[in-house]
């Protein structure tokens, strides 16, 4: 009994995967912009929570797509290193050199007890918004994916600048999801197909096809620094690899 549920959930998954796939790629952009901004905590963030949504703003779109990373990751030292993996990151998405910016400031240092002020965060993105004319912003959300200050202040910072910049500005955050489905893959898919509210309605979703997800592996390969065994595991099985749900902040859904 046991085995033909499993089964019957594998099936279901990846007849739902297979259809939101060819979907997505039926219809334009559901994001309206130019010049889009995927706001960071730490280098290696761009692939291991918002590949889908560059890889499939990189396809379905003509937004010229940017990364701004609020710190270098340099919990370990290794902020030099990593800063450079980022750009080699980006430029496998797509993404030229140009158009990604790692920040070292001593305010915003890499590490689960740093309290990042969100005022600050506001100042920064406000300093690069206005330079490179960006329309659209997408972040974490309040909770961070894993529950991180970092991702929560740059979900904060964020929120912080769009309250108060009255450009019409978007702000997309990416929602979080309980453990149980965070490390199932696409097997994700089967609880979104046994309910119609996983999703709202105002929700923007990316799923990404199997070639996209590798684009997103490959990217994440260039943080060799990175690669220690459990992030091997998260890239094979995190749904956030293959599916991102976001959720209009600013202007507010209807």
């Amino acid at each position: 009994m046991l085995a033909l549920v499993a089964s019957a959930s594998v099936l279901v998954s990846l007849l739902v995967y297979a259809y939101h796939v060819l979907a997505q790629f039926q219809r334009p952009s559901p994001i309206d912009a130019k010049n889009v901004l995927i706001l960071t905590a730490h280098p290696d963030d761009e692939c291991m929570f918002f590949g889908p949504t560059i890889t499939a703003l990189r396809s379905m779109s003509k937004a010229r797509l940017h990364v701004l990373c609020l710190s270098t990751g340099n919990a370990d030292g290794l902020g030099a290193t990593r800063k450079k993996e980022l750009t080699r990151s980006c430029q496998v998405f797509g993404i030229p050199p140009s158009n990604v910016k790692a920040i070292d400031h001593p305010e915003l240092q890499d590490g689960m007890r740093e309290m990042w002020s969100p005022r600050l965060i506001a100042s920064l993105v406000k300093e690069y918004v206005t330079k490179q004319k960006i329309d659209t912003i997408i972040t974490f959300d309040d909770y961070g994916v894993s529950g991180h200050p970092n991702h929560i202040a740059a979900y904060k910072g964020a929120k912080t600048y769009a309250e108060s910049c009255n450009n019409g500005i978007q702000l997309f955050k990416l929602s979080s999801i309980g453990l149980a489905r965070k490390y199932i893959g696409i097997g994700d898919m089967a609880v979104i197909g046994a309910s119609g509210q996983v999703w709202p309605s105002s929700a923007v979703v990316f799923v990404s096809s199997p070639g996209l997800y590798l684009v997103t592996h490959k990217a994440m390969r260039r943080h060799v620094s990175q690669l220690v065994w459990f992030r091997w595991l998260y890239v094979t099985f995190s749904r956030y690899m293959f599916v991102n749900q976001l959720v209009a902040v600013s202007p507010p859904p209807p």
